[in-house]
């Protein structure tokens, strides 16, 4: 029987279009919208539409502009001029109502300054390099001494010989370094007579100063400030002024005054020391970026996740009594919530391990972090992964498997020509959710590492479009930053799912 046109329209408007109003509302929507916003210098923060404005400006800059009368009295309408403050004040705007707002201020030539129209500027930024540097992967020269800080009491002996000790440049620096400094078994530590907390006790617990208070604590600050700053200088004349005054005007015994001079020269003679820290203390290392921990932890996450993922399937597609425990057990990890997870690996990471292993770096050490975060996802991921593969063994006929092993077929020779050929549509759909749940993920880092992920070289792409928004104030960069990445995840996911559609066995 042919079916009525009349019914084809019915169902038509009963299931499609409603589907097509919901789509077009919940995606095609906020995705116009987020090409709009990207193409804005917008703050996160400033209304397109001002809720308060001085009369004065409001009329200069916004009615004087206006050539309807329509537009006029409509604006009117919507913000009112409270008399207390000389000032134009905005009712709530909603629907159709802002949308007319709008579009009168874009005739007027109105936009506050932190959402006006830039173009592809924003777009421009990321691709030639004018955002953060740490967007990027980069090698860079990281100093470990700021030659204000106190000198280090001692430093491990690995990292003192290859980063200090093997940056200087003659006999004279090593000499002055080995002065300093005594070998030990683990570590190189400062000589006790250089200790800079005892040299500054030295002249605190002077009677004049400790006891009779008679010379006070402001002038022995400004003593120990300037012997500092003229031993950083090298500056000997400096440290002979500032002795000669401290000593000059404090009601010091002779024993008192010999023991503050020798005290502030053996300050002194620290600041050669310190700059030396400061000039040679450096290593060279290379930081992955926002953009490389996000490729590094996709490639490395889809490998070892649907690796781990196959070869379980393999295992418990057998018939094993304790198979649908270990598949319970397996599959667990992924009903938990990803921020439960984090903060039971976090407290693994960041309590558990070094009190095991007795290394304190963990998440906080750049070689290791990027690596945790890529097994605690595989962890929680593989599970979700293998039902799929192992809804996909299960789907091989078995007088497939009985027609290879009359063959003569072999395990290997049976995985590769018979199971994986066949397996192809599940490894489509765990490669499609791996590689797009990879390029998304926000909850795992953003729980167990925050903020210091830039420091760490943990912080992926989306991570970084949060910070953009709603941290540095820079929802138009991080707008564009988030279209970038739609096309991103359109593109690897769509070449990879119709590359893997074409080798896809129909049973």
């Amino acid at each position: 029987m042919v079916e009525s046109r009349l019914k084809r329209w019915l169902f038509f408007a009963a299931f499609i279009l409603p589907a097509l109003a919901v789509y077009a509302l919940f995606f095609l929507n906020p995705f116009v919208q987020g090409i709009r916003i990207s193409l804005t210098n917008w703050d996160g923060r400033t209304p397109r539409a001002p809720i308060s404005m001085p009369q004065k400006e409001f009329e200069s800059l916004i009615l004087s502009r206006l050539d309807r009368e329509a537009d006029r009295r409509f604006l009117l309408q919507v913000y009112h001029l409270d008399s207390e403050d000389s000032s134009y004040k905005r009712y709530e705007l909603i629907g159709a109502r802002r949308n007319r707002i709008y579009r009168i201020l874009d005739r007027a030539g109105y936009r506050p300054e932190t959402y006006r129209f830039v173009g592809l500027d924003n777009f421009r930024a990321i691709f030639t390099g004018r955002v953060e540097e740490r967007f990027y992967p980069r090698s860079f020269v990281k100093a470990n001494f700021n030659e204000n800080s106190d000198l280090p009491d001692s430093i491990p002996r690995e990292e003192y010989e290859r980063n200090f000790l093997g940056n200087l440049s003659g006999p004279r620096e090593r000499e002055l370094a080995a002065r300093f400094y005594a070998p030990g078994e683990a570590s190189y530590r400062l000589k006790p007579e250089f200790s800079e907390f005892g040299l500054e006790d030295r002249i605190w617990l002077l009677p004049e100063v400790e006891l009779q208070r008679t010379t006070p604590s402001a002038a022995v600050d400004e003593l120990i400030a300037a012997v500092k700053k003229a031993g950083l200088d090298q500056d000997r004349d400096a440290l002979r002024q500032v002795l000669a005054s401290f000593l000059g005007k404090q009601p010091l015994s002779p024993g008192s005054a010999a023991e503050a001079a020798a005290a502030a020269q053996a300050l002194f003679e620290l600041g050669a020391i310190k700059r030396l820290l400061a000039a040679r203390w450096k290593e060279r290392r290379f930081d992955l970026g926002v953009t490389g921990f996000t490729l590094f932890f996709t490639f490395f996450n889809v490998v070892f996740s649907n690796l781990l993922a196959f070869a379980l399937a393999l295992v418990l597609d057998t018939k094993m009594r304790s198979r649908n425990l270990l598949r319970t057990i397996f599959f667990l990890p992924n009903v938990l919530s990803m921020i439960v997870v984090a903060l039971v690996w976090s407290f693994v990471f960041y309590n558990l391990l070094p009190s095991i292993t007795g290394i304190k770096l963990w998440m906080g050490d750049t070689a290791k972090a990027p690596w945790l975060i890529v097994l605690v996802q595989v962890w929680q991921q593989s599970g979700y992964l293998m039902v799929i593969y192992l809804a996909g063994l299960q789907n091989i006929p078995v007088d497939v498997h009985e027609a290879a092993l009359i063959d003569g077929a072999g395990f290997g020779r049976k995985l590769r020509h018979i199971v994986i050929p066949l397996l192809v549509p599940a490894l489509t759909i765990c490669l499609f959710l791996s590689i797009s749940n990879s390029l998304k993920s926000f909850d795992l880092v953003y729980a167990m590492v925050g903020p210091s992920g830039y420091a760490t070289g943990t912080m992926p792409f989306v991570m970084d479009i949060f910070f953009d928004a709603f941290a540095k104030r820079q929802a138009g960069l991080a707008t564009a930053k988030a279209m970038l990445l739609f096309l991103a995840i359109f593109l690897v996911t769509g070449i990879q799912l119709a590359l893997m559609k074409r080798r896809e066995v129909k049973l």
